[in-house]
């Protein structure tokens, strides 16, 4: 969803779904309207977008980035870092990504201050479903059965997602089944089908309060 930009304070990310789960988190924990969260539509243009505004601080004073590890959190870890480290503004010897999420000061005030989360938690491969999966409670048998018919029918050999689709596959599972079914998984967290206190959330949204 494009959005009029009007804060300083930015927030890119990858899509439609990450940009409305964001938005209903901070709805949950009353985190202060004072950023955009703009839909990059992939993670190559959050990358592109990212460098671009680095360079614009006037419009940019503080920038986070939200993006999928994917099957690679080292590699895109060391992409986004290797983005800092051209500008020659940032000290980013010797940094590891904290579970917590990742903010970092430039060494002067020309550059914006800039924070990073890879979905889910900043500790394994992963992507923004996985994020969400991780946000039912314990007992929620759905969850626990969406997580058995997937495993059901690869042992079967009849799915018909790849491997790294597997946690969209099994998210939109669970949603499909609730009621009304199949919301969008920002709605997930809104209408409490998914806990939106589960320490994950708790983490993720302390992560954009201490960023902006």
């Amino acid at each position: 969803m494009k959005i009029k930009e009007s804060h300083t304070y930015k927030l890119l990310v990858e899509g439609n779904d990450d940009q409305h789960v964001v938005w209903a988190l901070c709805e949950k924990h009353n985190v202060p309207e004072s950023f955009d969260v703009i839909d990059c539509e992939s993670v190559e243009n959050v990358l592109k977008a990212f460098e671009v505004r680095l360079k614009i601080v006037d419009n940019n004073q503080r920038i986070g980035i939200v993006v999928d590890a994917d099957v690679n959190l080292k590699g895109r870890w060391d992409s986004i870092i290797s983005i800092l480290k051209k500008t020659g503004k940032y000290d980013c010897e010797a940094i590891e990504l904290p579970q917590d999420g990742f903010i970092l000061e430039p060494s002067d005030n020309t550059y914006p201050k800039v924070g990073i989360w890879l979905m889910p938690d900043n500790n394994q491969n992963g992507m923004l479903e996985d994020f969400m999966a991780a946000l039912a409670t314990s007992d929620d048998v759905l969850m626990k059965k969406s997580e058995d018919v997937l495993t059901e029918l690869e042992t079967e050999g009849i799915q018909n997602y790849k491997p790294v689709h597997r946690s969209k596959a099994k998210i939109h599972t669970y949603l499909a089944w609730q009621d009304a079914p199949g919301r969008p998984m920002g709605q997930a967290i809104t209408t409490n089908i998914l806990n939106a206190d589960s320490e994950l959330a708790v983490k993720f949204t302390e992560w954009l309060k201490e960023l902006f």
